[in-house]
């Protein structure tokens, strides 16, 4: 039997994220280098199935995509069941990852807790932040204007001591469209439109002039737009990347890259 944990991928938040995960996961995982001995990762993305985060909330139906995510892992769960092994699943949307929709979905998946383990991407990004808390004390933060509303980086944040900084009132409604925009906004377009890249330089580049010391990119496709490491020498945290690590410990710890 094969002891190793499944990787599950909740995917369709959207689409292009989820398969920039399941290729974080790739690149982070220590193999013989055999196509065999890489982790098993089962990718489900149903995007038809899963009402848009922000927009839940916005109608007070967090219900709705948590149903939709449910019924995914269900699906992965009967495969987890076909194979008699256990999961670790992640869910590639950090709007998804708000309290009022992440308790629903963790409720339902009670029914899976014996073969299926879902990681926190928020948890694990502020976890990672808290190391480097000796050196950061200002944090900014990009990402649709749901995640920004439901404060779901910005509470924990603020409460572990942390300064939040994040674009003006103003601001927010230009940054949401250029993630969301159906002619150029970085879910829309693949590759990245220069209209979105330059907003996204424009975004940070007011976050640092306010004195960020590191950036969250709050929202799944903005690393698409901004996949360096840092920008004009401020680090760039990249949510997406810390839940693939994640995965890959649950999974296999001993397959995990050193940083």
């Amino acid at each position: 039997m094969n002891n190793e944990k499944i990787i599950i991928i909740g995917g369709g938040v959207g689409p292009q994220a989820g398969t920039v995960l399941h290729n974080y996961i790739i690149e982070n995982t220590l193999t013989d280098g055999t196509d065999q001995d890489h982790l098993d990762v089962y990718h489900f993305s149903r995007s038809s199935d899963i009402q848009d985060r922000t927009l839940a909330l916005k109608n007070n139906q967090p219900g709705e995509p948590a149903s939709g995510m449910y019924r995914t892992f269900k699906i992965a769960a009967a495969s987890i069941d076909f194979e008699n092994r256990k999961a670790v699943g992640g869910i590639p949307c950090n709007t998804f990852h708000a309290p009022a929709i992440f308790k629903i979905f963790t409720e339902m998946m009670g029914e899976f807790s014996n073969t299926i383990t879902i990681v926190n991407m928020i948890e694990e990004t502020i976890q990672s932040i808290l190391k480097k808390s000796p050196i950061v004390n200002k944090i900014g933060i990009m990402s649709t204007t749901g995640t920004r509303n439901a404060g779901v980086y910005s509470k924990k944040l603020i409460s572990s001591g942390f300064e939040i900084i994040e674009v003006p009132d103003e601001m927010q409604p230009e940054l949401h469209n250029s993630i969301y925009n159906k002619e150029w906004g970085i879910k829309a377009v693949s590759p990245v439109s220069n209209t979105a890249r330059t907003n996204f330089e424009k975004f940070s580049d007011y976050l640092i002039k306010n004195g960020a010391e590191i950036i969250i990119l709050g929202c799944t496709e903005i690393p698409l737009a901004m996949p360096e490491r840092e920008f004009k020498g401020v680090p760039l945290i990249d949510p997406m990347k810390l839940l693939a690590r994640a995965l890959i410990r649950e999974a296999n710890i001993m397959k995990l890259k050193m940083d």
